[in-house]
């Protein structure tokens, strides 16, 4: 009788801690989903502004990069340990490969620091900001990614959490 006791006491606490660690869980992702947001609000018309889909537009490109400068360093912290399970599609090699994975993150932000006071004009932008959009890429590339595929990181991100 005792050690059914204890061992459901037991189950109990490791419920307990595992309800506290799923908590932690939400919380970061839902950080970085809101990140992910911040950072789509103008993507889709800046990419289509490379690839001459758009009329250039000044103030959308610096709004864009302005979400990188504040969002991007944001993702060296966004994923702690106790956030590789949960409602999450990040992809193992995030902790795995912490150091690549944050160069990726500074490097993204310097481009778009240097960018942000180099476009000025149409002209800029075309020369500047291919220098910015890969660091998408080194994160939501196909073959051996920190994330899935961009659009589906975009999409899951207006996903609620489950």
């Amino acid at each position: 009788m005792k050690r059914a006791l204890l061992a459901l006491a037991t189950i109990a606490v490791l419920g307990g801690a595992a309800t506290v660690a799923d908590a932690q869980n939400l919380q970061v992702i839902q950080q970085r989903r809101e990140a992910m947001r911040a950072l789509g609000q103008n993507s889709g018309l800046v990419f289509r502004m490379m690839r001459n889909e758009a009329p250039f537009n000044l103030a959308a490109v610096q709004a864009q990069l302005n979400a990188v400068l504040e969002h991007a360093p944001r993702f060296r912290t966004l994923f702690p340990d106790d956030s590789r399970t949960g409602d999450t599609e990040a992809n193992a090699k995030i902790w795995t490969a912490r150091a690549e994975f944050n160069a990726v993150i500074d490097k993204w932000v310097a481009d778009a620091r240097a960018a942000s006071t180099a476009i000025v004009d149409q002209a800029t932008f075309a020369a500047e900001y291919p220098k910015v959009a890969p660091a998408c890429g080194g994160c939501h590339s196909a073959n051996d990614s920190f994330a899935p595929a961009l659009s589906q990181s975009f999409r899951r991100a207006q996903t609620p959490l489950r």
